[in-house]
């Protein structure tokens, strides 16, 4: 049997002296810039994510009958009994990822209970997967047990846990920990960790760097420890890879902006970094308080691009801060580029940078948490595809235990709690659960099973007294073979009427074996007094947090560069401008401003696009992300035409263009990116303006963006120096009409991707001068005043739907250049803006926008240096105010 006693030769990088002398790089290398010392000696087991220090003063409050710690010690311990209870033959099968999370459960009830058999079974566990380890091939994106380097990076965190708790124990011997440190440990870290291909920057290399971290720290190989904090020269990729001192410092802006730009991923990446920090603390390497130079010039080994910002002094405080003053006034997000996050959200790392910083905005986000502010707990989701209905957890009237999860529906509404579930192919299983009535009113609760092309119900409830059970049977499949698996989407519903239940005890049960592979059933997952009832929070969260604070009218730095002033936000370097015009009313209007630079495969073709908000909601959003099965993906969200901003020629801007990568970004010495030239956060007016010349060769994007009241003024100049096609889209609620006479198309004539996809098309010319164009759904509006020059053309249509209702105004230029006009209002009721009237002379424009209370006239320049300036009038045209924002930031 194979085995890597010293990792792999051909992936073990030469010390960092000898290749950087066999490499002689032309550019400094950065470990001439930064290397934060590694102690000579790590401390004794455990120290990667929890201490001995930390398990006393856990035993010491559960002696002492803390209730928190009781409830979490007793929910670890009879989840290890039911791991106990089921005896798999590893012989016979390939370990999946529940494995490694069952081996950290019984670690965990070992640590905190003392009691051997939990210890043993872990032991069992790491030592089937270690002999089974080295005997697996590597796909090709680094994945062992799993198919990529991000799948492993979960595992290999539960399997350095694990043996972190009961290495140096009775029961495991010099010779078991030989095998699971060489054969386990030592294979995931230098196979799916340091061979990762991603190198520098990215999410991928986060997660690279999260394996690499713990199972260097589980196992003390001081070159993966090496790596995981300061990188290292690979001379056979001839190329530096990444540390965490690296990430921190260049894959985070200036701003805090992470170099993909997209919210999800920036969660997502903390995610991958939270193990790290904890090990390096263990180990008393202070990554929170450890002065971090920005990487200020090109140095041999860096990635490509260079927008990390000024020089000073970085640490993983502005990446934590960022997505707060992202946020529009309700703490929504716009879900720009691969985007699924789509509001501010709780994240274990704000309590661990809680106790490092003391932020009021962690502690209040913190607390938002713990009294439930995040109603559904992971890994579920609630399906709302219908009518009104809600659902939270609630306490006091459970099945079994303290928590249950509570569904409620209006007449005519659907709902579901939704998770997905791996299971044997070759296993008969069974979906169970307990609901119980509280209010009858036609709705029925069941589950669901959704497997390939078949689904299976289960017996339903409707009314009764009590609890009643559940279920749903899936029968192997007969051509399954042991060790393959397949995943079940199961829904938790109440349907088809009114109604209100509890629902509790959920499983998902293999029957060969007894094991439940449903994680989080009961819903026990938050204590009474709101904080995660899991082993990392147990060692990790404060117990006592006050309530914070987090309050966008006040004025604020993020990081080095990034701006927070009079309730307006620029992220010079990350690329967004967030204009608010009252930060602490919901209903206000705002608008997030994106204008480069490109960040990554993650990121779409949307140089210089808009997301409106207002009346509590994000009206006119970002395409976000499809999902990358969903062909969707490709020939929508990664088009311009899906994003709220100009495509030239029907085509997406660069680097995506004609590719048809769902991942497609720069190469060679391509740069896609914006520029800010300006940005003003005033008493009477807010305006950004950004340019980009190389989103299509030869074709200038020039955007100016004026927020006054609740509406925004929007000057898009376009010029190129021959004749394109312009068409600016604005996507928005509901359904969309027009003051023109437009034609209804019987079929889409438009076959350029993305435009494909659009429904129920109108198409015509438009009259040169005002026009007025509106988005209604419900008693939610959105007017857009459009000045329009003669030989434009309108196109209204429908966008593809995700299960809302979103519509488009594409409004067509051709030329080699045109200017847009347009006042963008969210409104109930009528109106506020009546009209709106252009002049322009040479270099100047001037707008006038005519609404209830007066009439506004802003003056803007052509010219990059210009300035803009606004003057309010009453009704008699007696002048209020004057306010000029002057070019420049």
């Amino acid at each position: 049997m194979a085995s890597f006693a010293d990792g792999p030769e051909s992936t073990k990088p030469q010390t960092l002296a000898a290749a950087e002398q066999a490499a002689k790089p032309a550019l400094p290398s950065y470990r001439d810039i930064l290397r934060v010392p590694i102690p000579d000696k790590l401390p004794d087991h455990p120290r990667v994510f929890c201490t001995a220090a930390d398990l006393a003063r856990i035993k010491s409050d559960l002696a002492a009958g803390d209730a928190y710690t009781t409830a979490v010690v007793t929910l670890i311990r009879s989840q290890a009994e039911d791991a106990l209870r089921s005896s798999p033959d590893y012989a016979s099968r390939q370990p999946t990822r529940g494995d490694f999370s069952t081996a950290a459960i019984l670690a965990e009830a070992y640590a905190l209970t003392g009691e051997r058999k939990y210890g043993e079974r872990c032991r069992e566990i790491l030592l089937a997967c270690a002999r089974v380890c080295p005997t697996l091939k590597t796909t090709p994106s680094r994945g062992r047990f799993t198919d990529s380097t991000l799948g492993e990076g979960p595992l290999a965190i539960d399997a350095a846990m694990a043996y972190d708790l009961i290495a140096g124990t009775p029961f495991v011997s010099a010779d078991d920990s030989r095998l699971i440190e060489r054969d386990l440990l030592r294979i995931l870290g230098w196979e799916c960790g340091h061979r990762c291909g991603h190198m520098n920057s990215s999410n991928w290399r986060s997660w690279a760097l999260t394996i690499v971290a713990s199972c260097g720290f589980a196992i003390g190989d001081r070159e993966l420890i090496e790596e995981a904090i300061n990188g290292v020269w690979d001379p056979d990729r001839r190329g530096y890879l990444y540390g965490i001192v690296q990430q921190l410092t260049h894959s985070i802006f200036s701003d805090g902006i992470h170099w993909e730009r997209s919210m999800g991923y920036t969660y997502y990446t903390a995610s991958a970094l939270v193990p790290i920090m904890v090990a390096a603390r263990n180990s008393g390497i202070d990554l929170w308080h450890a002065k971090l130079p920005g990487l200020m010039g090109p140095f041999e080994g860096s990635a490509p691009h260079e927008e990390y910002g000024p020089a000073g002094d970085r640490s993983i405080r502005a990446f934590l801060d960022a997505p707060f003053y992202y946020a529009f006034p309700n703490g929504s997000l716009a879900a720009v580029g691969d985007s699924g996050s789509r509001a501010l959200a709780y994240h274990p790392i704000y309590e661990l940078a809680y106790q490092e910083y003391g932020d009021p905005k962690y502690a209040w986000i913190i607390s938002r948490e713990r009294n439930f502010g995040s109603k559904v707990p992971g890994p579920w989701d609630l399906w709302q595809p219908s009518g009104k209905s809600e659902g939270k957890v609630v306490f006091g009237d459970a099945h079994d235990g303290e928590a249950a999860f509570q569904l409620k529906t209006e007449a005519g509404g659907r709902c579901a709690l939704v998770a997905n579930v791996t299971i044997p192919v070759d296993a008969a299983v069974e979906a169970t659960g307990w609901v119980k009535v509280l209010k009858a009113g036609g709705g029925s609760a069941h589950l669901r099973c959704n497997f390939g092309d078949q689904t299976l119900f289960s017996n339903r409830v409707k009314d009764g007294e009590g609890w009643q059970a559940v279920k749903a049977q899936i029968p192997p499949d007969p051509e399954g073979k042991a060790g393959q698996y397949r995943q079940v989407r199961l829904h938790v519903f109440l349907e088809d009427g009114a109604g209100e239940i509890l629902w509790d005890d959920l499983k998902v049960t293999v029957v060969p074996t007894g094991r439940n592979v449903l994680q989080n059933g009961s819903f026990e997952t938050q204590g009474r007094d709101g904080r995660r009832l899991d082993f990392w929070s147990l060692v990790h969260s404060p117990k006592d947090v006050p309530a914070g604070e987090y309050d966008l009218s006040k004025d604020a730095r993020i990081g080095i560069s990034g701006r927070h002033e009079a309730g307006c936000t620029l992220f010079q370097i990350g690329g967004f401008a967030i204009l608010r015009n009252r930060p602490l009313d919901v209903e206000s209007t705002s608008v997030n401003f994106a204008f480069g630079p490109y960040g990554s495969g993650h990121d779409h073709p949307d140089r210089l696009s808009i997301d409106l908000y207002g009346l509590d909601e994000v009206l006119c959003p970002d395409a976000g992300s499809w999902g990358y099965d969903n062909p969707m993906h490709l020939t929508w969200a990664n088009q311009t035409i899906a994003h709220n901003t100009v495509t030239v020629d029907e085509v997406a801007q660069l680097p995506q263009a004609m590719s048809n990568g769902i991942w497609t970004g720069e190469s060679g010495d391509m740069r896609v990116y914006g520029v800010c030239r300006l940005f003003h956060s005033g008493p009477v007016f807010k305006a950004a303006r950004a340019t980009c010349d190389t989103a299509y060769p030869g074709v200038l994007l020039d955007r100016t963006l004026c927020l006054v009241d609740n509406y925004v003024l929007d000057v898009f100049r376009v010029s190129s120096d021959k004749p394109h096609t312009y068409d600016l889209a604005l996507h928005g609620p509901g359904q969309v009409s027009s003051s023109a006479s437009l034609s209804r198309l019987a079929q889409n004539p438009i076959t350029a991707r993305g435009y494909a996809h659009l429904t129920e098309v109108r198409r015509g010319d438009v009259p040169a001068g005002l026009c007025r164009v509106e988005f209604a759904e419900g008693p939610r509006k959105l007017s857009v005043l459009q000045l329009q020059p003669a030989d434009a053309e309108m196109i209204l249509a429908k966008d593809p739907s995700r299960g809302e209702t979103h519509s488009c105004v594409i409004d067509r230029r051709k030329g080699p250049g045109t200017v847009y006009v347009s006042v963008i209002e969210p409104h109930r009721g009528e109106a506020a803006v009546a009209e709106a009237t252009m002049q322009q002379s040479g270099e100047t424009m001037v707008v006038i926008v005519k609404h209830r209370g007066g009439e506004d006239r802003f003056t803007l320049s052509s010219s990059l240096t210009g300035a803009v300036t606004l003057q309010r009038l009453d009704g008699r045209g007696a002048a209020l105010a004057t306010e000029t924002a002057t070019a420049g930031l």
